[in-house]
């Protein structure tokens, strides 16, 4: 399907109100599909919510895929024949906590799960870090994830489009302190027009706590442009109409195409010079351990800065 509607559900989730937050995600997934979306996004661990200050917390609430959450959601896909993203904190069966999103399509199966690679503060010390980055082939065309501050370092979202990804999606629990609104806004854009792809952000919104969440999730272009928007503090169903003919269009027009196309023989050549795969995504995961680090170091430098 090279058109379709999409759907992002921008909403304030309760911290550890697991079944309030189920059933309030149901009511907007249930209008998404009534409206005629194909693809409909949650953001970041929607059924516990997300405190930076309560990880442990956070990390009790964590399900199997088969627990009550995932099983909610792939019941309402199969029911209204929508493809949902639904993130959680996923329980491993080796009882590890990840930061993950779950791809359900739109007969209720499980396409594929992604987990957080670039853990933030506290998720570092308690939740275990993803080591892959899928891409999944659906009726929706192809479509790759990050997590929230995943998407601050552009080597994750490019090896997703060297995949192929055509849309990107962003769950996020994005917080409205400091300077951290205006990263959103700039790290999406980039993203979309660093990789000509399709980045669709949602984020959760409201205050918890001590912590405020930004909102404003978007949808942009492979240009770069804004398509749609909300603002910091509304809840609702974002909807916009996806056009994968312009994904192909500008990557062939584009100008951005003879910096992509030398990453991509880049990418292509270390099949040559490494053994398989294996080695080589271990060495795109060293990439990223470097600039996680460098960005961490300048966080601290920062922070030391503004006391």
């Amino acid at each position: 399907m090279e058109q379709y509607k999409l759907a992002l559900v921008q909403m304030n989730c309760a911290f550890g109100e697991q079944e309030q937050n189920r059933k309030k995600a149901e009511q907007y997934i249930r209008e998404a599909a009534k409206k005629g979306a194909a693809l409909v996004c949650l953001p970041e661990s929607f059924n516990g919510g997300y405190l930076g200050s309560r990880i442990l917390d956070m990390k009790a609430m964590a399900e199997p895929l088969d627990g009550p959450s995932v099983s909610h959601m792939r019941s309402l896909a199969a029911e209204l024949h929508i493809h949902i993203v639904a993130p959680v904190l996923y329980l491993t069966e080796n009882g590890e906590t990840e930061n993950t999103a779950v791809m359900i399509d739109d007969e209720g199966n499980v396409v594929g799960t992604y987990s957080k690679t670039h853990p933030v503060g506290d998720e570092r010390l308690y939740f275990q870090r993803g080591t892959e980055y899928p891409v999944w082939e659906t009726k929706l065309g192809k479509i790759g994830i990050v997590i929230c501050y995943d998407v601050c370092f552009p080597e994750t979202a490019r090896i997703l489009a060297l995949k192929g990804a055509q849309l990107i999606l962003v769950p996020a629990a994005w917080r409205a302190s400091y300077y951290f609104k205006e990263w959103w806004d700039l790290n999406l854009s980039c993203r979309a027009l660093d990789n000509l792809v399709y980045v669709a952000a949602v984020n959760r919104c409201g205050p918890s706590d001590d912590e405020i969440f930004a909102g404003k999730s978007q949808v942009i272009d492979p240009t770069g442009k804004v398509l749609s928007a909300f603002g910091v503090e509304e809840e609702g169903v974002l909807f916009q109409e996806i056009n994968l003919a312009q994904v192909k269009q500008e990557r062939e027009f584009n100008t951005v195409r003879s910096l992509s196309g030398g990453l991509q023989r880049a990418f292509e050549g270390m099949e040559g010079t490494v053994n398989g795969r294996e080695t080589k995504d271990k060495a795109f995961h060293a990439a990223n351990d470097i600039f996680s680090t460098v960005y961490s170091a300048e966080y601290i430098c920062n922070s030391q800065y503004r006391k």
